[in-house]
């Protein structure tokens, strides 16, 4: 049974248990979750052609797995279950069905609904999970790790499976190679992504005590790993980003404070006076390249200068619609992806649609804020840090993407900690 009260509280959960819900082991739900972010992958057809050219995602595989991993969760989840859904998650929900809404004003709508469906079917499935995950948000956190572990390792194992698809050479964006997935289709903005999320919530564990050392180490280790050989100064410069908002929200002492900021400083000092950081960092590019964000500024002038109608501006052309046609004189066309979560908003869906993403955004910050525990705020804070930031420079929050996930996990850990925090207060009083 799923009800609301005010305020979108569902059913609060009582600290330190999951009753209400089939006894399953702590592995199946974990395994869930796994199955669950390997069906948000973007699994590009692009891996294994030359840069430059067009791809597609594998709609229909991950439909299929999303939709086999609800099934199951359903399946495994009593009759009268209880559930939360906190405020970010309600205007996702509203985002879901406003794109539901336009797509129907569109000529071909089956596309837009088909990727709308898989969307609300994720939304469904994460509330599923709340009483076996989420109520206890260090079981979400862990199992969020593990499933980027998993996913880590099969990019590992791509060097072994087929080396010569896993090394991605840069061509026209730069000099070199860049690290991809094989096994399990990745890009190299993807797999510095994986490690980002690695090293992050690796190194809070060991800071907070939540990993043993060693295990902690590899995973720092292996998450640097895949962001320096996948060349993603994105995932860097957003993990960067994210680890010191972290530090800044944990720490209570003005000395606290003061290192939280001497850190990146550091760090970006490093990477301007340390020959191979340097290098690493221009990638073999060009001033004009470096400034233009590898081209990346043409696209987003072109959203910006596009003369569109009311309409269109408020409903967007359609989900699905990532790239824009740019013409260069007389025949010469090219086609270029937006790489811009807020702009790819736009396009697709519309300036309400952005409005709508952004309260989500802001809302899930709220809830960082007001977590009481510091390793659930600081994992919180991660998350968010990171999406906020990569946010400018590559798309996702329009769709069920790793981006959106990261979020709906921010916002979800840091709402029943709080909420788990109040009934414990409640219980001492």
């Amino acid at each position: 049974m799923l009800t609301a009260d005010r305020g979108t509280r569902l059913a609060p959960a009582v600290p330190g248990t999951v009753a209400g819900e089939i006894e399953k082991p702590a592995w199946f739900w974990l395994l869930l979750w796994c199955l669950f972010v390997l069906g948000v992958q973007p699994w590009s057809s692009r891996v294994a052609a030359p840069q430059g050219t067009t791809g597609s995602t594998n709609s229909m595989a991950k439909g299929l797995l999303l939709g086999a991993v609800f099934l199951v969760a359903l399946a495994a989840t009593k009759p009268g279950f209880r559930t939360r859904v906190n405020l970010a998650s309600w205007f996702y929900v509203m985002y879901v069905l406003f794109a539901v809404a336009t797509a129907f004003l569109l000529a071909e709508p089956m596309g837009p609904l088909t990727r709308l469906a898989r969307f609300l079917l994720g939304l469904l499935l994460v509330f599923l999970l709340y009483r076996p995950l989420i109520a206890i948000p260090e079981r979400l956190v862990r199992a969020h790790l593990w499933a980027h572990v998993l996913l880590g390792a099969t990019v590992v194992l791509s060097l072994a499976y087929a080396p010569s698809q896993a090394w991605r050479p840069l061509r026209s964006f730069g000099t070199g190679y860049r690290l991809q997935g094989v096994i399990i289709p990745m890009l190299p903005p993807r797999v510095g992504e994986v490690g980002a999320v690695l090293l992050g919530l690796a190194l809070i564990g060991l800071i907070c005590r939540k990993l043993s050392t060693l295990p902690a180490v590899a995973l720092i280790v292996l998450g640097g790993a895949l962001i320096a050989a996948s060349r993603t100064r994105t995932s860097a410069a957003a993990v960067a980003g994210g680890l010191f908002l972290a530090l800044l929200l944990t720490r209570k002492t003005w000395f606290g404070r003061f290192c939280s900021l001497l850190l990146p400083a550091l760090l970006g000092l490093a990477f301007l006076t340390i020959g191979s950081l340097h290098a690493w960092l221009l990638r073999g590019q060009g001033t004009q390249q470096i400034s233009s964000l590898s081209g990346r500024t043409t696209s987003w002038q072109a959203v910006l200068d596009e003369k569109v109608s009311i309409q269109t501006a408020i409903i967007g052309h359609g989900l699905g619609n990532k790239r824009v046609l740019l013409r260069r004189g007389e025949g010469d066309i090219d086609v270029m992806a937006i790489d811009n979560s807020w702009l790819g908003l736009y396009w697709e869906t519309g300036l309400l649609a952005v409005v709508i993403v952004a309260v989500a955004l802001i809302l899930a910050w709220v809830s960082v804020l007001r977590a009481p525990t510091p390793y659930i705020r600081a994992c919180g804070a991660l998350l968010l840090g990171y999406v906020t930031a990569a946010s400018l420079n590559e798309s996702g929050l329009s769709d069920l993407s790793s981006m959106t996930v990261h979020l709906l996990v921010a916002a979800a850990i840091c709402d029943a900690d709080r909420l788990r925090g109040r009934a414990r207060a409640s219980a001492v009083h």
